[in-house]
C-alpha cells in the first residue's frame, strides 16, 4: 500500500496528520528528569513504568486507530466544505435524540459520557460531523427510475388506502366559544383564518385547521363519525370531542385506492438512498482514504493506520 496519495484537501490532511504525530511524540520529550533518569509514572509490586514506556503504549496502542479518527473527520469537513453541508441545530438535536434512545434516556447518555469522561458538546460536535457524512453519502446516491418503479410495484399495499376525507377543524375549550365561531362561520367567516386565529389545535391552527387526507381509523370516534357523514364544502354543528369542542369542514373525498406512483416517487427515492446509505458512508470514506496524501513520519505508526484505511467502519460518535 503507498504511502503517499493524493487529494486537492491533501494540505489540510497533512496538516491534521503530521500535528496528531507531533502531539503523540511531544508528550514524550520530557521522558526524563533532570538527572538524565527516566521519568516514572507508576510502580508495580517494585516493577517501575516509565513515561517513554507509557507514551509508546498510547501511540501504538489506541494511536492509529485516534489518528484515523482525525484523518476521517478531516476529509468528511473539507468535503463538506466543498459542497456547502452544514447539519443544522435540528439535524443535530434528530441525532441527539436518537442517542438518547440508543443508551436507554437522556439520563443514561449523560451517564455514559461521565463515564467516558467526555462532554455533550463533544459528542454533538461528533454527531454534526456524522451528520455531514450522512448528507455527502445521501448525495452521491443515484437512485433510477427502473428502481423505484419495482419497489412501487412490490410494495403496492403500502400506498393502497381506504376512503379518505379531507379536512379542516377548528378546535376551542368550551361549547359557548365553538358557538360563536359556528356563527361566524354561518355568517361567511374564512373557516382558514378563524382555525388560525382561534383554534386551540396545535397540530393544526397555524395551517388554517387542515387536517390533511385521513382514514376514519385516523382520529377519534367522535370526529370520523362527524367527518364521514359530510360532503365536501359542508360545515359541522359544534360537537363534543376529547379535548373540547370541534367543528370541521370538509374539503373533499376520496374513494379507497391506490396513490399514483407520481404523488409517492419521492418518498420511494428517500427509502430506497437511505437503505443503501450506511454501504454508500462506508464506499465513500475508503474511497476519500485511497485518494489521501497521508504523511505519518514514524513508520510503525504508519503501518498501522494503513492497515485501518480500506476496512476500519466510518468513525463512531460514541467511541471516546
Amino acid at each position: 500500500m503507498q504511502s503517499c496519495r493524493t487529494l486537492p484537501t491533501r494540505m489540510v490532511v497533512n496538516a491534521i496528520v503530521i500535528g496528531c504525530c507531533l502531539a503523540l511524540s511531544a508528550i514524550s520529550c520530557g521522558d526524563s528528569d533532570k538527572t538524565g533518569e527516566p521519568r516514572v509514572v507508576a510502580i508495580v509490586n517494585g516493577t517501575p513504568i516509565t513515561e517513554a514506556q507509557l507514551i509508546e503504549r498510547l501511540k501504538y496502542g489506541p494511536g492509529p486507530r485516534a489518528l484515523l479518527r482525525r484523518i476521517d473527520a478531516c476529509l468528511i469537513s473539507a468535503e463538506a466544505a466543498r459542497r456547502k453541508i452544514s447539519p443544522g441545530r435540528e439535524q443535530v438535536e434528530l441525532k441527539l435524540s436518537q442517542a438518547a434512545s440508543r443508551f436507554g434516556s437522556e439520563q443514561e447518555l449523560a451517564a455514559m459520557l461521565r463515564q467516558r469522561n467526555a462532554s455533550l458538546a463533544e459528542l454533538k460536535d461528533r454527531l454534526r460531523l456524522d451528520a455531514m457524512l450522512d448528507t455527502i453519502a445521501m448525495q452521491q446516491i443515484t437512485v433510477e427510475d427502473g428502481e423505484v418503479q419495482q419497489y412501487y410495484q412490490e410494495h403496492l399495499d403500502e400506498f393502497s388506502h381506504g376512503e379518505q376525507v379531507r379536512a379542516r377543524m377548528i378546535l376551542t375549550e368550551t361549547q359557548e366559544n365553538a358557538e360563536t365561531i359556528k356563527g361566524a362561520l354561518d355568517a361567511g367567516g374564512d373557516f382558514a383564518g378563524l382555525a388560525e386565529a382561534l383554534s386551540i389545535d396545535p397540530a393544526t391552527a397555524e395551517q388554517g385547521g387542515d387536517m390533511g387526507y385521513f382514514e376514519r381509523e385516523d382520529y377519534a370516534q367522535e370526529i370520523a363519525e362527524v367527518a364521514f357523514a359530510l360532503a365536501p364544502g359542508q360545515v359541522s354543528a359544534p360537537f363534543a370531542v376529547p379535548d373540547g369542542y370541534c367543528i370541521i369542514k370538509i374539503e373533499e373525498r376520496r374513494a379507497a385506492g391506490v396513490r399514483p406512483l407520481q404523488q409517492v416517487r419521492d418518498q420511494i427515492i428517500s427509502r430506497l438512498k437511505h437503505k443503501q446509505r450506511g454501504k454508500m458512508r462506508q464506499e465513500w470514506l475508503v474511497q476519500q482514504r485511497q485518494r489521501a496524501r497521508l504523511k505519518i513520519p514514524d513508520p510503525r505508526l504508519r503501518g498501522l493506520v494503513e492497515v485501518l484505511l480500506d476496512n476500519a467502519p466510518p468513525p463512531n460518535p460514541y467511541e471516546f
